[in-house]
């Protein structure tokens, strides 16, 4: 199964199928209002262009057996927090359930130990997410709090869950 799942560079022709699978509110309860809603093919350029420069590459498209599923990424903190990055991922309705974020958050991990330094990796997860929570404990991530009521998402508060990685325990 790893062999089929790649990250790599987003690139321009990833626009379509980006904005496909991102246009979907299953995908955007479970994203901060940032994320676009409706997701056009617009926002998918500018989103690809936006990380076109990237260095290092933080961001990454998840494919699945030659086809774009989704993205994963790392957002470097600054200043006392440098050496964190929190990790970030969603993936298109249609790939859900097939372990791919799993084995794509492994390989990230991967990455961010051989190529980033790094000393701390954090994921925030609603409270209904439990497929997210279960992603970050298959790949070793503490549950370290939970902030009550902490997040406003469709005109209610939900908690926040809280959740690490140690880079030099990995």
């Amino acid at each position: 199964m790893d062999n089929r799942i790649i990250l790599r560079k987003l690139s321009v022709n990833d626009a379509a199928t980006l904005s496909r699978l991102a246009d979907n509110k299953n995908i955007w309860d479970n994203m901060r209002d940032i994320f676009p809603h409706p997701y056009t093919l617009k926002d998918a350029f500018q989103f690809i262009d936006m990380i076109s420069s990237e260095d290092p590459q933080l961001t990454f498209a998840i494919e699945y057996d030659s086809h774009f599923a989704g993205m994963i990424s790392l957002i470097k903190q600054p200043d006392v927090y440098r050496k964190s990055a929190e990790l970030g991922f969603w993936i298109g309705e249609e790939y859900w359930g097939k372990k791919i974020v799993s084995i794509a958050t492994k390989k990230l991990i991967d990455y961010a130990v051989n190529n980033l330094d790094l000393n701390r990796i954090f994921a925030r997860v609603f409270e209904y997410n439990t497929a997210s929570m279960k992603v970050l404990k298959n790949n070793g991530f503490i549950e370290e709090g939970i902030s009550i009521d902490a997040v406003y998402k469709n005109n209610q508060f939900y908690d926040l869950h809280h959740f690490y990685l140690l880079i030099r325990n990995v």
